[in-house]
């Protein structure tokens, strides 16, 4: 199959998989947040983001996965592929085990670190132990479906995530409906994920047998050489874990975990896009390593170039319309008065684009290739400086425009750091690696965002004459502007030989 086939079969395996989890994204949020109430919600979101740190003590093997197995495909090394297979999973399992530990023993702690309410005190408890057990059996499941990653089998890696998110969207309705609650959201999570590793077993080891593990295979060797790619990976994930999620605990300790549901209501909106790019970006990882592999700069080039005109021509009309219809947004999801969370939803758009343009396209480009060590230190850097500035601001903020607005702290200070770090840094340290131009670079730019100042006007006009009070007419609103911008792009934005392509 051509590289373009292949990319165009995965991309439209990856929205599949995107449009199932958003259509369930956009309907469980406001039906969680009703049911659970801002306080239950801002449990839940704290404690997704305190986990989300035990995942990193995979040290970043996982994308290490991808890109070795990516490697070793392209040299026609089974063997190779058996071993550090073989020794991840067994690794893993003792990295499971620590969790475990690590969770009993946060668990009687956890209501004295963060302000939990008495009533949730004995929640969070549990919920502690049960996200334990949940993070243990990630790990060794990650390497199974970042090994199908590796094999550019999205079909099959979405097809098990479309299967677990329709369960967990019915199981969650049946279960708050029922009056179960918060504490019924972490055990279905742990289930869920007990049943995704029987199915990734089966299709990874037992079907079509990509790897083959057996404790005589594991290897110090490679596991040496796993953890000397992975280590500039793993402060990378510390980096992006802290951006993402720190904000959560700031608000917690600063201003209260009530204030926590608008941050983590926006996240979760700019989160939806994000899946919706990384549907293209996250297949070109094994691409670009298979291409570095051969030595192949000039695929490499293209395939990059490809990938940030493709993301930017779909992420310009979605966040406009984020950006312009924010308000809307909320209105229509969640109901009246989380206006913060609209405004917050305004900052982390302006962040995310830029980021899906310059920093995550960049970023998997340079783990791809194994050039990923200046990134990730300027990553940490930025993530160090987010973390003071976000405390500050944050205070500042909550002091003098009154304690909820406090939360705004949190967006302004990551647009700041990716400004700093995904503007004037990462493309241009691309550039010289990979031997392209900054000018040729820079026109890819320019046709998309003229394109996109008739796209707005349109998209004021619609607001001001039809603002949606419905979420079908805003899903309505959103289409026409997208596909006329699209539209118009297409015919007066496209070369003859583009569009052919």
């Amino acid at each position: 199959m051509s590289l373009s086939k292949s990319l165009i079969k995965n991309a439209l395996s990856n929205y599949t998989g995107f449009f199932v989890s958003a259509l369930v994204g956009l309907f469980i949020s406001p039906f969680v947040v009703h049911h659970l109430g801002n306080t239950g919600y801002g449990l839940w979101a704290l404690f997704q983001s305190v986990f989300g740190y035990f995942g990193l003590l995979d040290l970043g093997i996982g994308i290490s996965v991808v890109k070795y197995i990516s490697q070793f495909k392209a040299n026609d090394d089974q063997h190779a592929i058996n071993t550090f297979g073989s020794t991840i999973f067994f690794t893993y399992l003792v990295i499971g085990i620590i969790v475990l530990i690590l969770s009993f023993a946060l668990a009687p702690f956890i209501t004295h670190i963060f302000h939990i309410p008495t009533t949730y005190k004995h929640i969070a408890f549990y919920a502690v132990i049960i996200s334990g057990f949940t993070t243990a059996i990630v790990f060794p499941m990650g390497l199974l479906v970042n090994s199908l990653s590796a094999n550019q089998r999205y079909d099959l890696t979405n097809a098990i995530g479309i299967v677990r998110t329709i369960i967990y969207a019915i199981s969650v309705v049946l279960l708050l409906k029922q009056g179960y609650g918060l504490l019924s959201l972490f055990i279905l999570n742990f289930l869920l994920s007990l049943m995704t590793m029987f199915i990734a077993v089966y299709i990874v080891l037992i079907k079509y047998k990509f790897i083959k593990i057996e404790s005589h295979l594991f290897s110090f060797p490679m596991l040496k050489m796993a953890y000397k790619y992975s280590i500039f990976v793993f402060l990378n994930n510390i980096a992006g874990q802290i951006n993402l999620t720190v904000g959560n605990i700031i608000i917690s300790v600063m201003i209260g975990i009530e204030f926590i549901v608008y941050y983590a209501l926006a996240l979760k909106v700019n989160f939806v896009i994000i899946q919706s790019i990384s549907a293209i970006v996250a297949i070109t990882l094994p691409v670009f390593s298979e291409q570095w592999t051969i030595s192949d700069k000039g695929k490499i080039r293209f395939t990059y170039l490809e990938i940030v005109r493709a993301i930017t021509l779909i992420s310009l009309p979605i966040y406009m319309v984020v950006i312009l219809y924010s308000n809307s947004i909320m209105n229509v999801w969640i109901g009246a008065g989380y206006h913060l969370a609209a405004l917050c939803i305004i900052l982390l758009a302006i962040t995310m684009f830029i980021h899906n343009i310059s920093g995550y396209i960049t970023g998997i480009l340079l783990f791809g290739i194994g050039k990923h060590r200046a990134l990730s230190i300027a990553n940490v850097i930025g993530a160090i400086i987010n973390i003071i500035l976000a405390a500050i601001l944050t205070k500042f903020i909550a002091d003098g425009y009154g304690l909820k607005y406090g939360v705004l702290g949190i967006p302004i200070s990551i647009l700041l750091i990716v400004i700093g770090v995904e503007i004037f840094f990462l493309p241009w340290y691309v550039n010289k690696i990979i031997e392209l131009p900054n000018k040729e670079y820079l026109k890819l730019f320019i046709k998309p965002f003229l394109f996109i100042i008739p796209t707005a006007i349109l998209a004021l006009l619609i607001r001001h004459y039809y603002t949606p009070h419905k979420l079908i007419v805003f899903v309505i609103e959103s289409a026409v502007i997208g596909f006329f911008y699209w539209g118009l792009y297409y015919l007066f934005g496209l070369t003859k030989e583009e569009r052919t392509r």
